[in-house]
Protein backbone atom coordinates (compact mmCIF):
# COMPACT_ATOMS: atom_id res chain seq x y z
CA UNK A 1 0.00 0.00 0.00
CA UNK A 2 1.22 3.50 -0.73
CA UNK A 3 -0.18 5.53 2.15
CA UNK A 4 0.66 3.45 5.22
CA UNK A 5 3.43 1.47 6.82
CA UNK A 6 2.62 -1.95 8.24
CA UNK A 7 3.37 -2.59 11.89
CA UNK A 8 3.60 -5.81 13.88
CA UNK A 9 1.02 -4.93 16.53
CA UNK A 10 -2.64 -5.24 17.39
CA UNK A 11 -5.52 -3.33 18.99
CA UNK A 12 -3.35 -1.42 21.49
CA UNK A 13 -1.14 0.02 18.74
CA UNK A 14 -3.26 3.19 18.31
CA UNK A 15 -2.95 5.76 21.08
CA UNK A 16 -5.49 5.63 23.88
CA UNK A 17 -6.43 1.94 23.72
CA UNK A 18 -5.91 -0.81 26.28
CA UNK A 19 -6.75 -4.51 26.21
CA UNK A 20 -6.53 -7.75 28.13
CA UNK A 21 -7.74 -11.31 28.38
CA UNK A 22 -8.24 -13.93 31.10
CA UNK A 23 -9.57 -17.45 31.54
CA UNK A 24 -12.96 -17.99 33.16
CA UNK A 25 -12.87 -21.77 32.72
CA UNK A 26 -15.22 -21.89 29.74
CA UNK A 27 -12.48 -23.59 27.74
CA UNK A 28 -11.34 -26.91 29.14
CA UNK A 29 -7.81 -26.04 28.03
CA UNK A 30 -7.68 -23.17 30.51
CA UNK A 31 -6.76 -20.73 27.75
CA UNK A 32 -8.09 -17.14 27.83
CA UNK A 33 -11.77 -16.92 26.91
CA UNK A 34 -12.81 -13.47 28.16
CA UNK A 35 -11.28 -10.44 26.48
CA UNK A 36 -11.73 -6.70 26.46
CA UNK A 37 -10.62 -3.75 24.36
CA UNK A 38 -11.00 -0.32 25.97
CA UNK A 39 -10.64 3.25 24.77
CA UNK A 40 -9.41 5.89 27.20
CA UNK A 41 -11.60 8.41 25.38
CA UNK A 42 -15.22 8.13 24.24
CA UNK A 43 -15.01 6.68 20.76
CA UNK A 44 -17.14 6.75 17.67
CA UNK A 45 -17.97 3.18 16.72
CA UNK A 46 -19.27 1.18 13.78
CA UNK A 47 -20.18 -2.44 13.35
CA UNK A 48 -21.15 -4.89 10.64
CA UNK A 49 -23.00 -8.07 11.52
CA UNK A 50 -24.04 -11.44 10.11
CA UNK A 51 -26.89 -11.58 7.61
CA UNK A 52 -27.88 -15.01 8.92
CA UNK A 53 -31.53 -14.85 10.03
CA UNK A 54 -30.60 -16.97 13.07
CA UNK A 55 -28.59 -14.37 15.00
CA UNK A 56 -26.93 -14.58 18.37
CA UNK A 57 -27.87 -12.38 21.33
CA UNK A 58 -24.61 -10.37 21.18
CA UNK A 59 -25.33 -9.50 17.55
CA UNK A 60 -28.77 -8.18 18.46
CA UNK A 61 -27.39 -6.23 21.43
CA UNK A 62 -24.42 -4.78 19.55
CA UNK A 63 -26.59 -3.64 16.69
CA UNK A 64 -29.10 -2.06 19.07
CA UNK A 65 -26.43 -0.21 21.05
CA UNK A 66 -24.90 1.23 17.89
CA UNK A 67 -28.28 2.37 16.68
CA UNK A 68 -28.91 4.06 20.01
CA UNK A 69 -25.55 5.84 20.33
CA UNK A 70 -22.50 5.26 18.13
CA UNK A 71 -20.56 8.30 19.35
CA UNK A 72 -19.67 7.54 22.98
CA UNK A 73 -18.60 3.91 23.12
CA UNK A 74 -15.68 2.80 25.27
CA UNK A 75 -14.91 -0.75 24.29
CA UNK A 76 -15.71 -4.30 23.21
CA UNK A 77 -16.14 -7.34 25.48
CA UNK A 78 -15.52 -10.75 23.88
CA UNK A 79 -16.39 -14.24 25.06
CA UNK A 80 -15.16 -17.41 23.34
CA UNK A 81 -16.34 -20.97 23.85
CA UNK A 82 -20.05 -20.07 24.00
CA UNK A 83 -21.82 -18.39 21.07
CA UNK A 84 -24.89 -17.38 23.09
CA UNK A 85 -26.97 -18.15 20.00
CA UNK A 86 -30.39 -19.87 20.00
CA UNK A 87 -30.72 -18.96 23.70
CA UNK A 88 -33.92 -16.92 23.48
CA UNK A 89 -34.74 -13.95 25.73
CA UNK A 90 -32.60 -15.49 28.47
CA UNK A 91 -29.54 -15.22 26.24
CA UNK A 92 -30.17 -11.51 25.78
CA UNK A 93 -30.64 -11.03 29.52
CA UNK A 94 -27.46 -12.97 30.26
CA UNK A 95 -25.43 -10.88 27.87
CA UNK A 96 -26.90 -7.62 29.15
CA UNK A 97 -26.07 -8.64 32.74
CA UNK A 98 -22.49 -9.48 31.79
CA UNK A 99 -22.09 -6.14 30.02
CA UNK A 100 -23.63 -4.17 32.88
CA UNK A 101 -21.45 -5.83 35.51
CA UNK A 102 -18.34 -5.37 33.37
CA UNK A 103 -19.13 -1.68 32.94
CA UNK A 104 -19.57 -1.40 36.69
CA UNK A 105 -16.29 -3.25 37.37
CA UNK A 106 -14.38 -0.90 35.05
CA UNK A 107 -16.22 2.27 36.20
CA UNK A 108 -17.72 2.80 32.74
CA UNK A 109 -21.05 4.41 31.86
CA UNK A 110 -23.98 2.07 31.33
CA UNK A 111 -24.28 0.96 27.69
CA UNK A 112 -20.70 1.89 26.73
CA UNK A 113 -19.48 -1.64 25.86
CA UNK A 114 -20.22 -3.67 22.75
CA UNK A 115 -20.45 -7.49 22.89
CA UNK A 116 -19.06 -10.28 20.70
CA UNK A 117 -19.27 -14.02 21.35
CA UNK A 118 -18.12 -17.15 19.55
CA UNK A 119 -18.27 -20.87 20.25
CA UNK A 120 -20.84 -23.63 20.55
CA UNK A 121 -24.39 -22.67 19.51
CA UNK A 122 -27.09 -23.45 22.06
CA UNK A 123 -25.62 -23.17 25.58
CA UNK A 124 -26.24 -20.06 27.65
CA UNK A 125 -23.43 -17.85 28.89
CA UNK A 126 -21.87 -19.01 32.18
CA UNK A 127 -22.65 -15.67 33.80
CA UNK A 128 -21.30 -16.54 37.24
CA UNK A 129 -17.94 -17.64 35.85
CA UNK A 130 -17.60 -14.50 33.78
CA UNK A 131 -18.51 -12.17 36.63
CA UNK A 132 -16.08 -13.94 38.96
CA UNK A 133 -13.27 -13.29 36.48
CA UNK A 134 -13.90 -9.54 36.12
CA UNK A 135 -11.44 -8.47 38.87
CA UNK A 136 -8.66 -10.43 37.16
CA UNK A 137 -9.64 -8.98 33.79
CA UNK A 138 -9.47 -5.44 35.14
CA UNK A 139 -6.11 -6.07 36.84
CA UNK A 140 -4.63 -7.44 33.61
CA UNK A 141 -5.64 -4.64 31.23
CA UNK A 142 -2.88 -2.51 29.72
CA UNK A 143 -1.60 -0.73 26.61
CA UNK A 144 1.37 -3.00 25.88
CA UNK A 145 1.70 -5.42 22.99
CA UNK A 146 1.38 -8.33 25.41
CA UNK A 147 -2.02 -7.03 26.47
CA UNK A 148 -3.18 -6.92 22.86
CA UNK A 149 -1.91 -10.47 22.44
CA UNK A 150 -3.94 -11.66 25.44
CA UNK A 151 -7.10 -10.08 24.04
CA UNK A 152 -6.46 -11.72 20.67
CA UNK A 153 -5.92 -15.11 22.33
CA UNK A 154 -9.16 -14.72 24.27
CA UNK A 155 -11.16 -14.63 20.99
CA UNK A 156 -10.00 -18.02 19.70
CA UNK A 157 -11.97 -21.25 19.45
CA UNK A 158 -10.58 -23.83 17.01
CA UNK A 159 -8.05 -21.30 15.68
CA UNK A 160 -4.44 -22.44 15.84
CA UNK A 161 -3.03 -18.94 16.24
CA UNK A 162 -4.13 -15.38 17.06
CA UNK A 163 -4.62 -12.94 14.20
CA UNK A 164 -3.42 -9.35 14.56
CA UNK A 165 -2.45 -6.50 12.24
CA UNK A 166 -1.67 -2.79 12.37
CA UNK A 167 -0.54 0.13 10.22
CA UNK A 168 0.76 3.64 10.84
CA UNK A 169 0.12 6.43 8.37
CA UNK A 170 0.12 10.19 7.83
CA UNK A 171 -3.08 11.94 6.83
CA UNK A 172 -3.06 14.71 4.22
CA UNK A 173 -3.89 17.12 7.07
CA UNK A 174 -0.56 16.18 8.66
CA UNK A 175 -1.65 14.01 11.60
CA UNK A 176 0.12 10.72 12.19
CA UNK A 177 -2.47 8.09 12.99
CA UNK A 178 -2.52 4.39 13.74
CA UNK A 179 -4.94 1.57 13.02
CA UNK A 180 -4.82 -1.81 14.75
CA UNK A 181 -6.93 -4.91 14.72
CA UNK A 182 -7.46 -8.48 15.84
CA UNK A 183 -9.68 -11.24 14.52
CA UNK A 184 -10.67 -14.83 15.01
CA UNK A 185 -11.89 -17.30 12.47
CA UNK A 186 -11.13 -20.89 11.57
CA UNK A 187 -14.33 -22.73 10.72
CA UNK A 188 -17.94 -21.76 9.87
CA UNK A 189 -16.35 -19.06 7.71
CA UNK A 190 -18.17 -17.50 4.79
CA UNK A 191 -18.96 -14.06 6.18
CA UNK A 192 -21.88 -12.14 4.75
CA UNK A 193 -21.68 -8.91 6.67
CA UNK A 194 -23.83 -5.83 6.24
CA UNK A 195 -24.34 -2.52 8.00
CA UNK A 196 -27.41 -3.84 9.85
CA UNK A 197 -27.44 -7.50 9.34
CA UNK A 198 -17.34 -21.08 14.82
CA UNK A 199 -17.54 -17.40 13.46
CA UNK A 200 -15.62 -14.45 12.16
CA UNK A 201 -15.03 -11.79 14.78
CA UNK A 202 -12.97 -8.64 14.30
CA UNK A 203 -12.16 -5.63 16.42
CA UNK A 204 -10.37 -2.65 14.87
CA UNK A 205 -9.14 0.46 16.68
CA UNK A 206 -7.81 3.78 15.47
CA UNK A 207 -6.73 7.05 17.04
CA UNK A 208 -7.93 8.98 13.98
CA UNK A 209 -10.92 11.28 14.29
CA UNK A 210 -13.78 9.96 12.16
CA UNK A 211 -17.42 10.94 12.60
CA UNK A 212 -19.66 7.99 13.46
CA UNK A 213 -21.80 7.89 10.27
CA UNK A 214 -18.68 8.14 8.10
CA UNK A 215 -16.94 5.44 10.14
CA UNK A 216 -19.83 3.08 9.43
CA UNK A 217 -19.60 3.80 5.70
CA UNK A 218 -15.84 3.19 5.65
CA UNK A 219 -16.13 -0.08 7.56
CA UNK A 220 -18.96 -1.39 5.40
CA UNK A 221 -17.11 -0.54 2.18
CA UNK A 222 -13.79 -2.06 3.21
CA UNK A 223 -15.32 -5.19 4.77
CA UNK A 224 -17.06 -5.89 1.47
CA UNK A 225 -13.75 -6.37 -0.35
CA UNK A 226 -11.93 -8.16 2.50
CA UNK A 227 -13.84 -10.19 5.11
CA UNK A 228 -16.76 -10.79 2.76
CA UNK A 229 -14.32 -12.31 0.27
CA UNK A 230 -13.18 -15.09 2.62
CA UNK A 231 -14.59 -18.61 2.57
CA UNK A 232 -13.34 -21.57 4.59
CA UNK A 233 -16.38 -23.84 4.45
CA UNK A 234 -19.27 -21.85 3.00
CA UNK A 235 -21.16 -21.50 6.30
CA UNK A 236 -22.29 -18.05 7.41
CA UNK A 237 -22.20 -17.93 11.21
CA UNK A 238 -24.87 -16.76 13.63
CA UNK A 239 -22.29 -14.51 15.30
CA UNK A 240 -20.21 -12.79 12.58
CA UNK A 241 -19.28 -9.34 13.87
CA UNK A 242 -16.67 -6.70 13.04
CA UNK A 243 -16.32 -3.50 15.07
CA UNK A 244 -14.27 -0.36 14.41
CA UNK A 245 -13.64 2.17 17.19
CA UNK A 246 -12.16 5.63 16.50
CA UNK A 247 -11.23 7.66 19.60
CA UNK A 248 -9.74 10.73 17.86
CA UNK A 249 -6.64 10.80 20.12
CA UNK A 250 -4.47 11.80 17.15
CA UNK A 251 -6.56 14.94 16.61
CA UNK A 252 -7.24 16.62 13.30
CA UNK A 253 -10.31 16.88 11.08
CA UNK A 254 -12.64 14.08 10.06
CA UNK A 255 -10.42 11.53 8.24
CA UNK A 256 -13.22 9.63 6.55
CA UNK A 257 -12.53 10.95 3.05
CA UNK A 258 -8.75 10.70 3.32
CA UNK A 259 -7.46 7.96 0.98
CA UNK A 260 -4.69 7.18 3.44
CA UNK A 261 -7.17 6.36 6.19
CA UNK A 262 -9.31 4.20 3.94
CA UNK A 263 -6.20 2.42 2.65
CA UNK A 264 -5.12 1.81 6.24
CA UNK A 265 -8.45 0.28 7.24
CA UNK A 266 -8.36 -1.86 4.12
CA UNK A 267 -4.81 -3.03 4.82
CA UNK A 268 -5.64 -4.14 8.36
CA UNK A 269 -8.83 -5.90 7.26
CA UNK A 270 -7.10 -7.61 4.32
CA UNK A 271 -4.28 -8.86 6.52
CA UNK A 272 -6.76 -10.25 9.03
CA UNK A 273 -8.88 -11.80 6.26
CA UNK A 274 -5.84 -13.59 4.83
CA UNK A 275 -4.90 -14.84 8.28
CA UNK A 276 -8.41 -16.18 8.82
CA UNK A 277 -8.33 -18.04 5.51
CA UNK A 278 -4.85 -19.46 6.13
CA UNK A 279 -5.95 -20.77 9.55
CA UNK A 280 -9.05 -22.57 8.29
CA UNK A 281 -9.80 -25.69 10.30
CA UNK A 282 -7.37 -28.37 9.16
CA UNK A 283 -6.05 -26.16 6.35
CA UNK A 284 -2.64 -26.86 4.83
CA UNK A 285 -2.76 -24.28 2.02
CA UNK A 286 -3.99 -20.73 1.50
CA UNK A 287 -5.85 -20.16 -1.77
CA UNK A 288 -5.83 -16.66 -3.27
CA UNK A 289 -8.05 -16.15 -6.33
CA UNK A 290 -7.71 -12.94 -8.34
CA UNK A 291 -10.38 -12.45 -10.98
CA UNK A 292 -9.62 -10.07 -13.85
CA UNK A 293 -11.58 -8.93 -16.87
CA UNK A 294 -15.04 -9.21 -15.35
CA UNK A 295 -17.98 -7.31 -16.80
CA UNK A 296 -18.83 -5.77 -13.38
CA UNK A 297 -17.40 -5.73 -9.87
CA UNK A 298 -20.29 -7.93 -8.77
CA UNK A 299 -19.35 -10.49 -11.41
CA UNK A 300 -15.70 -10.40 -10.35
CA UNK A 301 -16.60 -11.01 -6.71
CA UNK A 302 -19.07 -13.76 -7.57
CA UNK A 303 -16.48 -15.63 -9.62
CA UNK A 304 -13.70 -15.25 -7.05
CA UNK A 305 -15.90 -16.37 -4.14
CA UNK A 306 -17.25 -19.32 -6.12
CA UNK A 307 -13.75 -20.70 -6.71
CA UNK A 308 -12.54 -20.33 -3.12
CA UNK A 309 -15.85 -21.75 -1.82
CA UNK A 310 -15.92 -24.81 -4.07
CA UNK A 311 -15.61 -28.04 -2.09
CA UNK A 312 -14.21 -29.79 -5.15
CA UNK A 313 -11.57 -27.11 -5.74
CA UNK A 314 -10.62 -27.25 -2.05
CA UNK A 315 -10.31 -31.04 -2.12
CA UNK A 316 -8.22 -30.93 -5.30
CA UNK A 317 -5.96 -28.35 -3.68
CA UNK A 318 -5.41 -30.58 -0.65
CA UNK A 319 -4.60 -33.56 -2.84
CA UNK A 320 -2.47 -31.52 -5.26
CA UNK A 321 -4.76 -32.81 -8.02
CA UNK A 322 -4.35 -30.84 -11.28
CA UNK A 323 -8.09 -31.08 -12.02
CA UNK A 324 -8.50 -27.64 -13.60
CA UNK A 325 -12.03 -28.41 -14.77
CA UNK A 326 -13.23 -27.87 -11.21
CA UNK A 327 -12.09 -24.24 -11.39
CA UNK A 328 -13.96 -23.67 -14.66
CA UNK A 329 -17.03 -25.36 -13.21
CA UNK A 330 -17.07 -23.02 -10.19
CA UNK A 331 -16.68 -19.93 -12.37
CA UNK A 332 -19.47 -21.19 -14.61
CA UNK A 333 -22.05 -21.53 -11.85
CA UNK A 334 -20.99 -18.36 -10.02
CA UNK A 335 -23.52 -16.20 -11.85
CA UNK A 336 -20.82 -14.06 -13.43
CA UNK A 337 -21.35 -13.03 -17.04
CA UNK A 338 -18.79 -14.77 -19.26
CA UNK A 339 -18.14 -16.52 -22.54
CA UNK A 340 -16.70 -19.90 -21.48
CA UNK A 341 -14.60 -20.07 -24.64
CA UNK A 342 -12.66 -16.98 -23.46
CA UNK A 343 -11.89 -18.15 -19.92
CA UNK A 344 -8.19 -18.15 -18.98
CA UNK A 345 -6.75 -19.42 -15.69
CA UNK A 346 -3.12 -19.50 -14.61
CA UNK A 347 -0.82 -19.72 -11.61
CA UNK A 348 1.30 -16.56 -11.50
CA UNK A 349 5.00 -17.25 -10.97
CA UNK A 350 7.96 -14.83 -10.63
CA UNK A 351 9.26 -15.31 -14.16
CA UNK A 352 6.44 -16.88 -16.15
CA UNK A 353 2.84 -17.75 -15.32
CA UNK A 354 1.79 -21.37 -15.61
CA UNK A 355 -1.33 -21.70 -17.80
CA UNK A 356 -4.06 -24.00 -16.51
CA UNK A 357 -6.97 -23.06 -18.79
CA UNK A 358 -6.63 -21.27 -22.14
CA UNK A 359 -9.67 -20.15 -24.13
CA UNK A 360 -11.92 -22.36 -22.03
CA UNK A 361 -9.86 -25.54 -22.46
CA UNK A 362 -7.21 -27.25 -20.34
CA UNK A 363 -3.77 -25.92 -21.23
CA UNK A 364 -1.63 -28.05 -23.51
CA UNK A 365 0.30 -30.77 -21.71
CA UNK A 366 -1.87 -31.09 -18.60
CA UNK A 367 -2.91 -34.60 -19.63
CA UNK A 368 0.64 -35.98 -19.53
CA UNK A 369 3.96 -34.70 -18.15
CA UNK A 370 2.59 -31.22 -17.54
CA UNK A 371 0.03 -32.62 -15.16
CA UNK A 372 2.73 -34.32 -13.13
CA UNK A 373 4.76 -31.11 -12.96
CA UNK A 374 1.68 -29.19 -11.83
CA UNK A 375 0.99 -31.79 -9.15
CA UNK A 376 4.57 -31.45 -7.89
CA UNK A 377 4.26 -27.65 -7.79
CA UNK A 378 0.95 -27.78 -5.87
CA UNK A 379 2.56 -30.08 -3.31
CA UNK A 380 5.36 -27.57 -2.76
CA UNK A 381 3.21 -24.44 -2.38
CA UNK A 382 1.68 -23.45 0.96
CA UNK A 383 -0.05 -20.53 -0.78
CA UNK A 384 -1.63 -21.22 -4.15
CA UNK A 385 -2.44 -18.11 -6.22
CA UNK A 386 -4.87 -18.37 -9.12
CA UNK A 387 -5.38 -15.71 -11.77
CA UNK A 388 -8.79 -16.03 -13.44
CA UNK A 389 -9.39 -13.85 -16.51
CA UNK A 390 -12.97 -13.71 -17.78
CA UNK A 391 -12.00 -11.47 -20.70
CA UNK A 392 -15.38 -9.76 -20.47
CA UNK A 393 -14.55 -6.33 -19.06
CA UNK A 394 -12.22 -4.48 -16.68
CA UNK A 395 -13.48 -5.25 -13.17
CA UNK A 396 -11.29 -7.15 -10.71
CA UNK A 397 -11.72 -8.80 -7.30
CA UNK A 398 -9.75 -11.04 -4.94
CA UNK A 399 -10.99 -13.78 -2.61
CA UNK A 400 -9.23 -15.99 -0.09
CA UNK A 401 -9.87 -19.55 1.01
CA UNK A 402 -8.05 -22.73 1.90
CA UNK A 403 -7.93 -26.41 1.09
CA UNK A 404 -10.23 -29.05 2.60
CA UNK A 405 -8.38 -31.70 4.56
CA UNK A 406 -9.29 -34.81 6.56
CA UNK A 407 -8.63 -32.78 9.71
CA UNK A 408 -11.57 -30.45 8.93
CA UNK A 409 -14.01 -33.35 9.27
CA UNK A 410 -12.29 -34.62 12.43
CA UNK A 411 -12.37 -31.18 14.08
CA UNK A 412 -16.02 -30.50 13.29
CA UNK A 413 -17.23 -34.03 14.03
CA UNK A 414 -16.00 -33.60 17.60
CA UNK A 415 -16.44 -29.84 18.06
CA UNK A 416 -19.26 -29.98 20.63
CA UNK A 417 -17.63 -32.76 22.64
Amino acid sequence: MTHAQRAAAGVTFPNGFRAGGVSTGIKRSGRPDLGIVLSDLPANAAGVFTTNVVRAAPVEIGERRLRSDASSLLGVLTVSGVANAMTGPEGVSDNEEVLTETERAFDLPRGSLLPACTGVIGPRLPVDRILAALPSLRAGVGAGREHADRAALAMLTTDTRPKEAAVRLRLRSGERVRIGGMAKGSGMIAPQLGPLHATTLGVLTTDAHVDAPDLAAVLEHEVDSTFNMVSVDGDTSTNDTVYLLANGAAGGPNAADDPAFRDGVHAVLESLARQVARDGEGATKLLTVRVHGAHTLTDARRAARAVVSSTLVKAALFGADPNVGRIACAVGYSGAKLDPTRLDVSIPRPHRSIPLIVDGRPADGLDNGGGRRLRDLLRQLDEVPLDVDLNAGRATATAWGCDLSYAYVQINAAYHS
